[in-house]
């Protein structure tokens, strides 16, 4: 499996990479079919005119290719880590429902 990380606004550190190669593997370990991952981490600068802070600004996709399938995922926080703990979330959620659509969908065996 290819994970390919980019960054916008953003170096990517190795901290960062091990957390999103670490998370990815525990989420498809019991999927062999996926055969490709793009993870774009963003950092968007524009900030809250009432507080002057930027409020969820990190912004964390990721497109998940599968035979037949692709899934795709956002999500944004105030910090990268949980972003990125909330992309997985959702990614997980969508794999589980494509594992249980494959298993409805599995022709019998004659």
């Amino acid at each position: 499996m290819q994970i390919t990380i980019r960054g916008h606004h953003l170096t990517i550190t190795p901290a960062i990479e091990e957390n999103i190669r670490y998370k990815f593997a525990d989420m498809t370990k019991h999927l062999d079919q996926v055969n490709s991952m793009q993870v774009k981490l963003t950092k968007d600068h524009q900030l809250d005119k009432r507080s002057k802070k930027g409020s969820a600004n990190h912004i964390a996709e990721a497109i998940i290719r599968l035979p037949g399938a692709e899934l795709f995922a956002q999500a944004s926080a105030d910090d990268m880590y949980t972003s990125i703990k909330r992309l997985t979330e959702k990614l997980k959620r969508q794999l589980h429902k494509h594992r249980k659509m494959q298993q409805v969908y599995q022709p019998l065996a004659v």
